[in-house]
């Protein structure tokens, strides 16, 4: 059930922002929930795919919206209980995606509007010990 997206790949890092949750909790989830079990590179670290971050989100949200326990949750996913429409799922992750991507372009035009005032600044100082000495 693949996703359209930029990436086929995502760090732990990057899943914990998209979805919200921390990076400990989806690895703590991984021993409950045998559905979420991404693969690894050659370095060991987990590499999450689109259909991991649909259950994980599927995870949030019977856990944290409907309020089940992590066994009752378990135990509706491996039933099907918990499924949800692919569209569904694959429309938040790439609102998700699209909402970190205008945050990290926000925070480049910010780094370079910093930049830019510095460059100021730094060129005030100099005309300013130019002129005293």
């Amino acid at each position: 059930m693949p996703f359209e997206s930029s990436k086929s790949y995502y760090s732990i890092g990057e899943v914990s922002r998209i979805t919200g949750v921390p990076a400990y909790l989806l690895r703590y989830w991984e021993g409950f929930f045998t559905e979420l079990s991404p693969g690894r590179d050659t370095r060991g670290n987990r590499r999450y795919t689109n259909k991991d971050i649909a259950m994980v989100l599927t995870i949030k949200e019977l856990v944290y919206e409907k309020g089940f326990k992590i066994g009752k949750a378990t135990q509706m996913i491996r039933q099907g209980d918990g499924k949800h429409e692919t569209d569904e799922r694959t429309a938040e992750i790439l609102r998700l995606q699209k909402k970190l991507d205008q945050q990290h372009k926000e925070h480049r035009i910010s780094q370079r509007k910093r930049t830019d005032v510095l460059r100021e600044i730094k060129g005030e100082v100099e005309e300013i010990l130019q002129m005293l000495g």
